[in-house]
């Protein structure tokens, strides 16, 4: 080897090394956009365990359930600060359209304006049953369990596997503004039947120490993924993301967060 090429070779390792231990560190370094310091999160305000809770401390109110321990898990992946923007679950939609907030958790059929916005790869299953204090027959037809009864459902949700019943009057809605009414009318046989998300129910049937007995619908009316959904800015940024989002998953760590919230979240 010649001088001139031991230099010339010792130049290009070192620059080799010098680029790679620069962009070791920020996880933006070849997207070619604006790199992005933090994530602002859209997170509802209405309390709903196990998903999302607040708990007071020393005068703050801390976010906490599997909804923003997710988050949290995502942002610390990405190497940015999070940033809850609280929104009413009505404006979640428009509040990440608009650019007020980076990201939220929906399922994409929830959204009516899915070609404004970016799904991440699905994190997990959503499975909506229904509950009821008299047994529901093992049925192929979810009319043969609506035909003429009053449901429980949440205000300002989209329910798209009961918007046809509802429609043709096959089927009458009882809305409410919280979770917790929804077990108590129908304990109180104010409504027949309780449609509600697995997690949620169980979570809730245990907290409330409900020694009635309740029975489930041998199938979910609807299973869809949840997601996070964010503003169109961060398209070019949904590859690192996937990635991150599936090591949480892949090591455990979702499981974990999903498992400690149904035991230990408290009631709103």
């Amino acid at each position: 080897m010649t001088l001139p090429q031991y230099y010339l070779n010792g130049f290009l390792v070192k620059s080799v090394i010098c680029w790679l231990l620069a962009s070791s560190g920020n996880l933006w370094a070849d997207d070619g956009a604006e790199t992005p310091t933090s994530l602002r999160f859209a997170i509802v305000y209405v309390e709903e365990p196990p998903f999302i809770y607040t708990e007071n401390t020393e005068n703050t109110e801390k976010y906490k359930g599997i909804v923003p321990y997710l988050a949290q898990a995502l942002s610390r992946a990405l190497d940015l600060e999070l940033e809850y923007i609280p929104t009413s679950r009505k404006g979640l939609e428009a509040t990440i359209i608009s650019g007020q907030a980076d990201v939220t958790w929906l399922s994409p059929e929830w959204v009516n304006d899915k070609e404004k916005l970016i799904f991440s790869n699905p994190v997990f299953d959503h499975k909506e049953f229904l509950y009821s204090l008299n047994p529901l027959e093992d049925n192929d037809n979810p009319v043969d369990w609506l035909r003429d009864k009053t449901i429980c459902v949440r205000q300002d949700y989209q329910y798209p596997s009961l918007h046809a019943f509802f429609n043709e009057d096959v089927a009458q809605a009882v809305r409410v503004s919280s979770q917790v009414p929804l077990v108590t009318l129908l304990l109180g046989n104010r409504c027949d039947l309780l449609y509600m998300n697995e997690h949620r129910a169980n979570w809730m049937f245990t907290s409330l120490s409900i020694k009635r007995q309740v029975f489930r619908s041998s199938k979910p009316l609807q299973e869809t993924h949840l997601a996070f959904m964010f503003n169109k800015t961060w398209q070019n940024k949904m590859t690192q993301i996937n990635q991150a989002l599936a090591k949480i998953k892949n090591s455990g760590e979702l499981a974990q967060m999903i498992q400690s919230q149904l035991n230990s979240s408290p009631l709103p």
